[in-house]
C-alpha cells in the first residue's frame, strides 16, 4: 500500500502587509460613516412628517399676578438651532405685553460666532423695547454663552459658574494622509483670475503657513466684536480700557474671579435673579407670574434636515467638506 503524502502548506509573505491593512481600516472607516449617515437621513425623512417647526416651550412654572418674569434658557452648544430658539422666543417675550422682566438663564460653554451674535442680536431686542435684561449662570457661561448675555443689565453666576473665556478658536481638520494611505489622490483646479482661491481652502491637502494666516486674519477680525461686545455691555463696571484688554484674553474666571474683574455684577441663583428682576421691574409688592421658555428636544430628522431623502456622493463630499473647514467659534475648550 503506498503511503499518502502529507499536503504541503506554503505560507507566501507579501511586502505592504501593514500599508494594506490600514488602507482596508481606513475604507472600513470611511464606509462605516456613510452607512451610519444613511441611517439617519432615513430615519429624519421618516420624522419629516411628524416633526413640529415650532421649537419653543413656554410653561407657567409659578401662577401669581399679571406681571410676568420670562425666563429664557440658552443650554448647550451654541448653534445655528440654538439662534432659531432664540429668535422665537424673543418675538414671543416682546409681544406679551404682561412680560415685566426677562431672565437670560445660561448655561453653555459658548460656540459658532454666528449663531452667537444673532443670539446677542435677538437679546438687543429686549433692551430695546426698554424691558430689564438679567442674566443668570449655571454651570458655564463661557466665550459665546457670556457674549450673548454681556449686555444684560445685571448678571448673577453662581458660586460653581465657569465664564470669560473671551475670545475665538478655530478647528481645522485635513484629509490628505488619510488619502494617500487609501491611495487616493484629488486634484483640485483653480481659476487663473484667482489664485487666493485655494489659500485656507484646501479639504485635501495639509495646510501651510499662509493657510494658517489667512484663517488668524479671520479670527482677529471675529476678537474685535466679541471684545466690541463686551466693552458695550460692561463700559459702566470696567472703565479702564488697559483692564478690560488684559481680562478679555482668552481667560477662563471662577465666578469669584469674574466678580473682582468686573465681569459679572453678583454671586447668587436663580432664586436671586428673579428678585433682582422684580425690583428692576418695580413688582417687589407683588408675587408675579414666572413663565419659561425652553427649548424643545429636537427630533433626529433635524440632525441632517428633515427633508432628507438619502444620501448621494455629492452629499458625501458635502460632509467631508464640512469637517474641513474652519469651524470659527467663541467657545470654551476645555
Amino acid at each position: 500500500m503506498s503511503e499518502t503524502k502529507p499536503a504541503t502548506i506554503k505560507v507566501v509573505a507579501t511586502t505592504g502587509g501593514f500599508r494594506s491593512f490600514v488602507a482596508f481600516l481606513s475604507a472600513m472607516f470611511i464606509f462605516l460613516i456613510v452607512f451610519i449617515v444613511g441611517i439617519v437621513a432615513g430615519v429624519s425623512a421618516l420624522a419629516s412628517a411628524t416633526e413640529d417647526t415650532g421649537i419653543v416651550k413656554s410653561s407657567v412654572t409659578h401662577e401669581g399676578t399679571s406681571s410676568t418674569i420670562a425666563i429664557l434658557y440658552i443650554s448647550g452648544i451654541i448653534d445655528g438651532s440654538n439662534a432659531e430658539f432664540s429668535r422665537q422666543a424673543v418675538e414671543e417675550i416682546v409681544k406679551n405685553k404682561n412680560v415685566r422682566a426677562v431672565i437670560l438663564r445660561v448655561n453653555s460653554p459658548g460656540g459658532g460666532v454666528t449663531a452667537s451674535d444673532e443670539i446677542w442680536h435677538y437679546i438687543q431686542k429686549i433692551k430695546e423695547a426698554k424691558i430689564p435684561l438679567i442674566a443668570s449662570y449655571g454651570g458655564i457661561a463661557a466665550s459665546g454663552g457670556y457674549y450673548i448675555s454681556c449686555n444684560a443689565d445685571h448678571i448673577i453666576a453662581q458660586e460653581t459658574t465657569i465664564t470669560g473665556s473671551i475670545g475665538v478658536i478655530a478647528n481645522i481638520m485635513t484629509f490628505q494622509n488619510l488619502l494617500e494611505k487609501i491611495g487616493v489622490s484629488p486634484v483640485t483646479l483653480i481659476a487663473k483670475d484667482s489664485p487666493e482661491k485655494s489659500v485656507a481652502n484646501g479639504v485635501y491637502r495639509n495646510w501651510t503657513t499662509k493657510d494658517k494666516q489667512k484663517v488668524t486674519g479671520f479670527l482677529d477680525a471675529m476678537y474685535s466684536v466679541f471684545y466690541s461686545r463686551v466693552q458695550e455691555g460692561r463700559s459702566h463696571v470696567v472703565t479702564n480700557a488697559k483692564t478690560l484688554e488684559s481680562i478679555a484674553n482668552g481667560s477662563a474666571y471662577t465666578a469669584q474671579q469674574a466678580l473682582s474683574n468686573g465681569l459679572i455684577d453678583q454671586i447668587g441663583y436663580l432664586d436671586d435673579a428673579i428678585v433682582i428682576a422684580q425690583q428692576r421691574a418695580g413688582i417687589t409688592n407683588e408675587e408675579p407670574t414666572v413663565l419659561t421658555l425652553s427649548r424643545r428636544a429636537p427630533m433626529l430628522g433635524g440632525l441632517f434636515g428633515a427633508k432628507s431623502k438619502g444620501i448621494s456622493a455629492s452629499d458625501l463630499q458635502s460632509i467631508l467638506q464640512e469637517f474641513s473647514m474652519p469651524k470659527l467659534m467663541y467657545l470654551y475648550n476645555q
